[in-house]
């Protein structure tokens, strides 16, 4: 549609004649196969199927090719007069032009044959208001130019629509499929394999076999049993596409089209009432049963996809959301990193780990000095930015240690340091020292930077520690120790037992 809607002058004109062309050619071949069987034009009018193709990609840039070709056909081949052919000709490209009008509104997004508003909306326009339109017009103008006596209109509109209407249900969407303006999703994860190519080669068999035999073998064949090939039409739109079921529809079709003038097949004048109308519900059935189907389908599995993609969606959220609340729960808030519950529970599986492998683990607690009198004097903002800042300072001399850090609350920070004995644990807390005692802590409203410092106790695993919290314990009595040694200092504990004096102690951290 786009591409004609772009296309030039010297383009559409070419188009035009195209579709004169072959609106013209298919109606003498459809004339001529029918017209020795008495019913010519035809039972089933296959170029109002081009009429609706052309007008749904091309809309009125295309009416006069198909009125050049109607012409053609009225004028040329059934005899009518100029200006009754001419009339005919109007009605034959103006009503595929409405009905594809009220097809492209009806039609879904993602495509004509995708939902059943889609096959609902061609339907309703390019078949029955089509078939309405070109059966009313083409009787009135035989009415009132051609010399048709009135009371024949109603019976010439009729049959009319039906023609139109059966030339479109069966031709247009094969047609529209095969030229890929329209199409419909493949079923996912396959692709015609051997046994669809066998169901497709078997249906059409059978239906030739069938519409082959005489009337004497014919009448063992119960013309409602023929009905029962809607199943492998069924089965090839299931498991292929609805172009393939259309093809095969297009076989049967023929056969039973052939058959049924030939004066084969179950469907005869001894069997039943009228044989070209049995072929006819026939096709309907089954093209109707296709492409409401594969509507279906497609819905289907367009509703599938938006909940697989919703439910990935959900759990993408879910699990976003799980680790910000994960974060928020293992996160101090203030400094931004492990909070108290968070460092245990890792300080516990570090030490389970170095017990089962028998390797080194090494724990270091620092506590500020002289923190307490400067929150008092300076605020709680500057407390909070000297805690952050310190956070920042160990983190960074930490960097390259599998380790974890986090504050135990207040002023008081630990590492667990897998992999590392006390004297590394040691140096490793002389760096963290040195790097607080040398910062300048700049706090709002100051002048001058500040100088703070920091009491580190370290220890490693021994041979008698039940839990972390020995561990934990032993390394918190060394920060006691280095405060009661002058602070600023890191000593290094590995003995369990807590001295007298660190019991007693009362001293100000």
């Amino acid at each position: 549609m786009h591409a004609v809607t772009q296309a030039g002058v010297p383009m559409l004109l070419a188009l035009n004649l195209l579709v004169a062309l072959a609106y013209a050619g298919l109606g003498a071949a459809v004339g001529r196969f029918f017209a020795p069987y008495g019913l010519f034009p035809a039972p089933i009018w296959l170029p109002a199927g081009i009429a609706t193709v052309a007008c749904m990609l091309g809309g009125i840039r295309l009416v006069p090719g198909l009125f050049l070709g109607s012409l053609a056909v009225n004028h040329g081949m059934m005899g009518a007069a100029l200006d009754t052919a001419a009339l005919i000709s109007v009605s034959n490209a103006l009503g595929p032009l409405a009905g594809a009008w009220l097809t492209r509104a009806m039609r879904p997004p993602t495509g004509l044959f995708t939902r059943l508003q889609g096959v609902f909306g061609f339907v309703a326009g390019s078949v029955v208001l089509h078939a309405l339109l070109t059966g009313c017009g083409g009787a009135a103008a035989l009415v009132l130019l051609g010399g048709v006596p009135p009371g024949a209109a109603y019976p010439i509109a009729t049959q009319w629509m039906l023609t139109d209407a059966g030339g479109v249900f069966f031709f247009a969407p094969a047609l529209m499929l095969w030229l890929g303006t329209e199409r419909t999703p493949p079923v996912p994860g396959h692709c015609a394999g051997r046994l669809d190519m066998l169901v497709m080669a078997a249906s059409a068999a059978l239906a030739g076999l069938v519409f082959a035999l005489p009337p004497a073998q014919a009448v063992l064949v119960q013309p409602e049993a023929v009905f029962l090939l809607t199943i492998p039409v069924t089965w090839v739109t299931l498991r292929i596409s609805l172009r393939a079921a259309y093809t095969l529809l297009t076989l049967i079709s023929v056969v039973a089209t052939v058959g049924t003038l030939a004066g084969h097949g179950p469907f005869q004048p001894e069997l039943v009432d009228n044989p070209l109308r049995m072929v006819g519900m026939m096709v309907v059935l089954m093209a109707s049963n296709a492409l409401a189907l594969m509507a279906l389908l497609s819905e289907r599995r367009e509703a599938e996809a938006l909940l697989a993609e919703g439910n990935a969606r959900l759990l993408r959220e879910v699990a976003a959301r799980t680790a910000e609340l994960r974060l928020r729960a293992e996160t101090d808030d203030l400094t931004g990193v492990g909070n108290r519950g968070h460092f245990l529970r890792r300080l516990e599986e570090a030490f389970a780990e170095a017990r089962r492998c028998d390797t080194p683990l090494a724990v270091l607690v620092l506590d500020l000095d002289h923190f307490r009198p400067l929150n008092d004097m300076r605020g709680h903002a500057a407390g909070d930015a000297a805690l952050r800042s310190v956070a920042r300072l160990c983190t960074a001399q930490l960097e390259g240690w599998d380790g974890s850090f986090g504050r135990l609350g207040g002023e008081v920070f630990a590492a667990a340091l897998p992999g590392a004995g006390a004297s590394e644990g040691a140096s490793l807390a002389e760096g963290i020292r040195a790097a607080i005692a040398r910062h300048s802590f700049l706090f709002e409203g100051d002048e001058v930077p500040a100088r703070m410092t920091a009491s580190l106790g370290v220890t490693g695993i021994l041979p008698g520690d039940v839990s972390a919290e020995d561990m934990l314990r032993r390394a918190d009595a060394a920060v006691f120790l280095a405060k009661a040694k002058g602070r600023n200092r890191v000593e290094v504990r590995m003995v369990s037992e807590v001295p007298k004096e660190m019991r007693a102690s009362n001293l100000s951290r």
